[in-house]
């Protein structure tokens, strides 16, 4: 019981890391209305800023959901042993578990943050159900098929624009309407379901084969009992010693292209990069937490962590509606306000409030308030808890 308990835990904590990650990712669609056409806003390109926002690529972008879909993938086959302990089919819980996922990721997209991912999970959750009795070694295999195949399809075709290096095409995406994300709630919302529709296909077809090819890493991550059996430290640190610092070197130069060449001619060829080597860096982040929790602070840091990763759900979505109130028309208007040192400093004081609230919460209730609707979305009254 105690080996479970330490790996639910860890679990936790590598969850509560994804959202710090996710969340400074999403502050730029929020604080820059600029960001979902792929540019800077105009008021905010001192070097200083620059400098803020290359650093903060280089360290978060398109590295933590990968993380979060992994965890994804893990708990898939934790919720599936639940069920067989309990003897009951994980397939119906698992389809109403999915449609409750599906429900909160049109509400929130729609209502909160266009750039939602739950109703994408919700659809891949599906094609994983349909998958379970894939073998690891053919999971592992059509994980890695799909993040070559997309990364080599995206730095050919952009390194063919940019050799081309077509002249940029100023009429394409229209500058944002900064009155309209701030004048009041009703304007918020109408240009926040304008940004979902545009943004809805992008997150399925781009970001829905990778978050498939880690929901299965992860999947067979669980079905090999990785956690169960804990990587040697001597591994996490070899790990971590090779895939962090190649996977943050090409980010680096991923960023560099982006905000100090230019981002027009770039930015595909950036973005093949980025899917090639992303997931190296979040091995190599993911190893060196995992080595935190196995040292003297480690107890310390998994308590801190914990609470908010066992709320997942909640916080991802929490932090969109902290993000709406403070930029938007449903609350301050800050948009294209702050400048980027002070939007990371905002992203770790949202984060700390979490883990403290988080923590507050537990000590009444065993589950977050959506982690709990989910639960009586999904289990029946033969099904047991959950596990992870």
């Amino acid at each position: 019981m105690r080996a479970i308990v330490e790996r639910v835990r860890e679990l936790d904590g590598l969850r509560a890391f994804a959202l710090f990650g996710i969340l400074a990712v999403n502050v730029w669609y929020f604080a820059d209305p600029w960001t979902l056409s792929g540019e800077l806003s105009p008021d905010h390109r001192s070097t200083w800023d620059t400098a803020v926002r290359f650093v903060a690529t280089t360290l978060f972008e398109g590295k933590f959901y990968l993380l979060f879909s992994f965890l994804f993938g893990y708990s898939f086959v934790l919720q599936e042993r639940a069920a067989q302990r309990m003897n009951v089919s994980p397939v119906p819980r698992t389809l109403r578990r999915l449609a409750g996922l599906a429900v909160l990721g049109l509400a929130h997209g729609l209502l909160l943050y266009y750039g939602d991912i739950l109703l994408t999970y919700a659809v891949l959750g599906l094609v994983l159900l349909g998958l379970r009795a894939i073998s690891q070694r053919a999971a592992i295999l059509t994980a890695t098929a799909i993040t070559v195949g997309m990364a080599s399809l995206l730095i050919v075709v952009g390194g063919i624009v940019a050799a081309v290096n077509l002249p940029p095409d100023d009429g394409a995406v229209p500058p944002p309407d900064v009155a309209a994300i701030t004048s009041g709630p009703g304007a918020a919302l109408a240009a926040n379901i304008e940004g979902y529709l545009i943004a809805l296909p992008s997150v399925l077809f781009f970001q829905g084969p990778l978050a498939l090819a880690m929901f299965l890493l992860g999947f067979a991550a669980a079905r090999s009992g990785l956690l169960e059996r804990p990587v040697s430290s001597g591994t996490l640190r070899r790990t971590a010693a090779l895939c962090l610092p190649i996977g943050l070197l090409a980010a680096g130069g991923q960023s560099y292209l982006l905000y100090y060449a230019d981002r027009d001619r770039f930015s595909l060829l950036t973005t093949g990069i980025t899917t090639l080597t992303a997931p190296l860096a979040t091995a190599g982040y993911v190893c060196v937490l995992l080595l935190l929790f196995r040292s003297a602070a480690g107890p310390a840091l998994l308590n801190m962590l914990a609470p908010a990763g066992r709320m997942a759900l909640t916080n991802y979505v929490g932090q969109s509606l902290v993000l709406a109130l403070v930029f938007t028309g449903f609350g301050l208007g800050l948009t294209n306000v702050l400048a980027p040192a002070l939007v990371l400093l905002l992203v770790v004081v949202v984060c700390g409030g979490q883990l403290i609230l988080s923590r507050l919460w537990l000590t009444r209730f065993t589950v977050g308030p959506l982690e709990a609707l989910l639960r009586r979305l999904t289990y029946s009254s033969r099904d047991g808890e959950p596990l992870g």
